[in-house]
């Protein structure tokens, strides 16, 4: 009887599994096109900044390179995959005194899915990361002309990050959640200790 009850409880976890990675088919999204060049991009800047220096020694072409893959990405990014993937489109403005000033826009009635908003924020979210992580590491290696590859592709990628989270009120919301939990397990692990 035991080992049925184990039996039934793996097919769960295979099921959670199952749905977990169904999260990310971009073949079942609304739009797939769409979320293949959210991540193409990405990869292609990610590729030519980790690989090129390999395959081509002029460091020039390395950066025009990385610049066109870091321009289309973040092009991309805020005009396109967020429109069509979230339904959100940030961009800054100026009023006549000269003022910057931060406008965002919801469209509501776009054709989207749980796929397209989950592979829009995931990699999103992950590129980010993954450019701050390696502005990190080259600051401390003074690797002069990575930290600017780096430094390029890590402010693009949080603008664009940034601008969706304030179009977002969802994506605030779960934040909000997610700062309360850790504010209460942190208070939790203080009290104990």
């Amino acid at each position: 009887m035991n080992s049925k009850n184990e039996g039934i409880e793996m097919k769960q976890m295979i099921g959670q599994d199952d749905e977990q990675i169904s999260q990310y088919d971009i073949t079942k999204a609304a739009h797939p096109g769409i979320c293949f060049f959210h991540i193409f991009f990405k990869f292609c800047a990610f590729f030519s900044y980790l690989f090129l220096g390999l395959i081509i020694q002029s460091t020039l072409f390395q950066y025009i390179l990385i610049m066109i893959f870091h321009a289309f990405d973040f092009y991309t990014v805020k005009n396109i995959t967020g429109k069509f993937l979230v339904g959100l489109r940030w961009y800054s403005d100026f009023n006549p005194r000269g003022d910057e000033i931060w406008r965002f826009e919801c469209f509501d009635k776009c054709k989207r899915s749980k796929i397209d908003s989950s592979v829009f924020w995931t990699f999103q979210f992950g590129a980010s990361c993954a450019w701050a992580f390696f502005l990190f590491t080259n600051v401390f290696s003074f690797e002069l002309v990575d930290i600017m590859f780096a430094g390029i592709g890590a402010s693009l990628s949080w603008i664009n990050l940034w601008g969706f989270y304030k179009c977002s009120k969802d994506q605030q919301r779960k934040m909000k959640g997610v700062q309360s939990y850790l504010t209460k397990k942190g208070l939790q692990m203080a009290v104990q200790s």
